[in-house]
């Protein structure tokens, strides 16, 4: 808490330096500002340390004042950070980041990204605990006062499955050192309701199979709008040396953000699907999926599993349906009108790749008509009765859609 404090001392010094900029140059203070909640400690380290490298390309070319704060939870091998820590940077949108000339180049190498960050100890403990995930995120924002919020979560991650060590290994979200410690969806939500409390504009998960109804709909008193993939995610996570400045933009443009993902990832030769889901709209998202499948339970009650998309491979097989093609399997094979309506209004911006050559999952989605931008699960269609049991007993989606 030392260090906190010492760096509160030293942002009040930074501010109060900055009448010697003249004013004709003086930077715009962003309204909005980005966190990380990055949990390392696995075998992503590597690839979650060049995001680090990446977010830092980006602000490097930023021509408004931006503010970037990093929680950062290494695994034991990282040369680069050896505990738990919060990385800052402030770019003035004039070429400078933390009081520096910003690195260009081949000098935006991890060591140097690392080096020219403040870097403050974070607050010890579990990364996937609530406890530590709240005192932490509350810190970045205490460091960063904002009128607004946007955080990016990576990890591993398995959607609303529970985290718990059942015969198929599941993360929800985190996964923390040996012992894959996580966080429950349910819990998640609630530690960003304490934490932004109608300020959080968005959630970014760098993190496998979050794009969900389930997901989604336990975060719609939490944050504006969801920004993540229906399937597993390549390692690579997102390309933010080409999407973070877009994220600091009032108006974020949606369509980009996810046209530029799918644009590196074909490039890469890799898979992907990608959404932004405005979850204020959930609770009328969720009427409409309870109207249908209730008028039309019986053809429910026969309908093949294989015959709608689904997006999960092997041990995850049936995690989730394309909801849009169960709706159309449940008409027919025509999406009404009404429907479409409300998934218009629900799901913002999507794109996808079909037919990659990545094997396993570029033969998931073959058909980009079958694809909706979100996806969630039928009860019961997965023999586990971990998953099942937990669903009707902790997801509130399946109260608002499935349950009596």
């Amino acid at each position: 808490m030392k260090k906190l404090f010492l760096y509160i001392v030293s942002l009040f010094i930074i501010v109060g330096c900055s009448d010697e900029i003249p004013e004709q140059k003086r930077p715009i203070q962003a309204k909005r500002a980005v966190l990380a909640y990055l949990i390392a400690n696995n075998n992503l380290d590597t690839d979650i340390m060049n995001n680090v490298v990446w977010m830092y390309e980006s602000l490097a070319k930023s021509q408004d004042s931006c503010s970037l704060a990093i929680y950062y939870k290494p695994s034991s091998s990282n040369n680069y950070i050896n505990e738990a820590q919060i990385l800052t940077f402030f770019t003035d949108g004039h070429g400078q980041i933390n009081g520096q000339p910003a690195l260009e180049g081949n000098d935006i190498t991890t060591s140097n990204v690392v080096g020219q960050a403040l870097k403050y100890a974070a607050i010890s403990g579990i990364a996937t605990q609530a406890e530590v995930m709240q005192a932490n995120l509350q810190a970045m924002t205490d460091m960063m006062p904002a009128e607004s919020y946007g955080v990016i979560f990576g990890s591993h991650a398995t959607s609303w499955m529970p985290a718990t060590g059942t015969d198929i290994s599941t993360f929800s979200f985190g996964y923390d050192g040996v012992e894959r410690n996580s966080i429950n969806i349910p819990e998640f939500a609630d530690v960003l309701e304490t934490c932004f409390p109608g300020n959080l504009d968005f959630v970014l998960f760098d993190a496998c199979m979050m794009q969900t109804a389930e997901v989604c709909y336990e975060l719609r008193n939490a944050t504006h709008y969801c920004i993540a993939s229906v399937m597993e995610t390549p390692v690579d996570g997102f390309p933010y040396h080409l999407i973070l400045n877009n994220l600091y933009q009032e108006d974020i443009d949606f369509d980009k953000l996810c046209e530029d993902v799918i644009t590196y990832n074909k490039k890469e030769k890799l898979w992907g699907t990608y959404a932004v889901v405005d979850c204020t709209q959930m609770d009328a998202f969720a009427a409409a999926v309870r109207e249908e499948i209730t008028s039309k339970a019986s053809l429910l009650e026969n309908l093949s599993l294989h015959a709608i998309q689904q997006y999960g491979v092997d041990q995850f097989s049936y995690f989730s349906f394309d909801v849009a093609d169960l709706i159309r399997q449940l008409n027919e094979g025509i999406l009404p009108d009404s429907f479409q309506q409300i998934l218009n209004q629900t799901v913002l911006a999507k794109s996808c790749i079909t037919n990659s050559n990545a094997n396993p999952y570029g033969s998931v989605l073959r058909d980009e008509e079958k694809y909706c931008g979100i996806g969630m699960y039928i009860p019961d269609a997965a023999n586990n009765p971990n998953w099942n049991a937990y669903y009707r007993s902790a997801i509130s989606w399946y109260q608002a859609v499935w349950g009596n």
